[in-house]
């Protein structure tokens, strides 16, 4: 004890040491507040809301453990190796933690152009992998400073790998199957997906390393294990580039001599419309001589892919070819619309 203060040296030491790491926080969050705060760099920010609490809590980690040691609360030698324990232990955790929360980052990072030549997904894939690794690699770093045989950890991994593998092998399946659907992407968290095998069609909502949440249009949550989509076929509706239009109709008998005329307006009106997509065949044709009507069809495809807009560009066609028949003073027979199938004897589909 100072006898000219009346404090301890040991009070003086905890006081400037708490002063000095306070300092020091304060430091870091002003430095790093000032580097995030560039004007169009969202990578900064991304960095900064990453490493920000790591970084402050390192100094305060260190006064922890320099005034532990400074305090020796216990006499004997179990104190010291509680807390080199503890030591060993945070040196390869907080490490850990950091390269984590950066790995998890890394999709928000690539999106703000950290990596411009990776995509969203595979940033998803390569974060999620590399947590895995980062894991087994800090756990074997932590065994072996413990003092565990590196050599006998992998042989007994091996063996255990293999009983594991044995034990867990749809869990596995599951895993395997998450991972090349991150890395082939046969679709994407809210594509609109459908299989011909498997009653599984709604908008993905969540792609997980081991099940698949699907969102029904009944909207209810459909948990789809990941192993399931290596052996089925699946269709991906929403990547389409446009939607098809075929409708038959029937023309009056005594219509024959405007039929010509007919197709031809039908055809510049598709022309003409933005939202029809003539890059793809389309036409306007006469078929065949029905048992009372002249059978005709048209096919065009439309480019809103969306129910909704396509449901309304199909309306807007369906006025075109009234207007269209109107104007060639011809007439729909009766009945109006004849479904005409094909070779197969199945209807044309929409």
């Amino acid at each position: 004890m100072n006898p000219a203060t009346g404090v301890s040296s040991e009070t003086l030491v905890i006081t400037l040491s708490l002063a000095i790491t306070a300092t020091v926080c304060w430091l870091i969050h002003y430095g790093l507040k000032r580097w995030g705060k560039a004007e169009n760099h969202q990578v900064r920010k991304l960095l900064v809301r990453t490493v920000h609490y790591p970084l402050l809590l390192l100094p305060c980690l260190i006064c922890i453990f320099y005034l532990l040691h400074l305090a020796d609360l216990h006499d004997g030698d179990l104190w010291h190796d509680w807390l080199r324990l503890i030591e060993v232990v945070s040196s390869v955790l907080y490490p850990l933690w950091i390269f984590l929360r950066i790995t998890r980052a890394m999709p928000q990072l690539s999106q703000a152009g950290f990596v411009r030549s990776i995509s969203y997904d595979l940033a998803v894939s390569v974060s999620r992998v590399t947590q895995i690794i980062l894991t087994v690699i800090a756990a074997l770093i932590l065994a072996q400073k413990l003092g565990y045989s590196l050599s006998a950890l992998l042989t007994f991994g091996g063996v255990g790998g293999i009983v594991v593998g044995l034990a867990a092998k749809d869990w596995l399946a599951n895993f395997f199957g998450g991972l090349m659907l991150m890395v082939d992407r046969p679709f994407r968290e809210g594509d609109w997906v459908r299989s011909p095998d498997r009653s599984i069609e709604g908008h993905v909502e969540h792609i997980g390393w081991r099940l698949t949440r699907i969102r029904n249009f009944d909207r209810r949550p459909m948990y789809v294990p990941n192993s399931v989509f290596t052996n089925i076929v699946l269709e991906t509706p929403s990547q389409m580039k446009n939607r098809r239009i075929i409708e038959n109709f029937g023309l009056r008998y005594e219509d024959i001599d405007r039929v010509d005329e007919l197709m031809s307006s039908i055809t510049r009106l598709f022309r003409e419309h933005p939202e029809l997509d003539c890059n793809e065949p389309y036409y306007a044709r006469f078929l065949r001589y029905g048992d009372s009507a002249l059978d005709c069809q048209v096919r065009v495809h439309v480019i809103p892919t969306s129910k909704v807009d396509f449901v309304r560009v199909q309306e807007q066609v369906m006025f075109m070819i009234a207007r269209a028949v109107r104007s060639a003073g011809a007439d729909f027979a009766y009945p109006v619309v004849k479904y005409i199938k094909d070779e197969s004897g199945r209807h044309d589909p929409l």
